[in-house]
């Protein structure tokens, strides 16, 4: 009986975390952002508003960006300034 509890329990985390990282990051973003608005409310434990914030400072480092981009170049500077080989 218990091994049945435990290994639902594990399909059930196993299936929100696969929904979680496939949500769209602006949409997981908000969600992060209530969730943690809710758990700091006053009467929560400080666990739950420390894991609430936690999740949304991955939620916020998963938005990514082009600053980490192999795309992104740096600013071109004058002709005359580029190293010779």
């Amino acid at each position: 009986m218990w091994q049945a509890v435990v290994v639902g329990l594990i399909v059930l985390v196993a299936t929100a975390y696969a929904a979680w990282a496939l949500l769209p990051a602006a949409l997981r973003l908000r969600l992060a952002q209530g969730f943690a608005g809710w758990a700091a409310r006053p009467g929560r434990p400080d666990w739950l508003a420390r894991a609430a914030a936690a999740g949304e400072r991955a939620a916020r480092a998963r938005l990514g960006g082009c600053s980490d981009c192999s795309a992104v170049q740096a600013a071109p500077g004058r002709p005359g300034d580029r190293p010779k080989h």
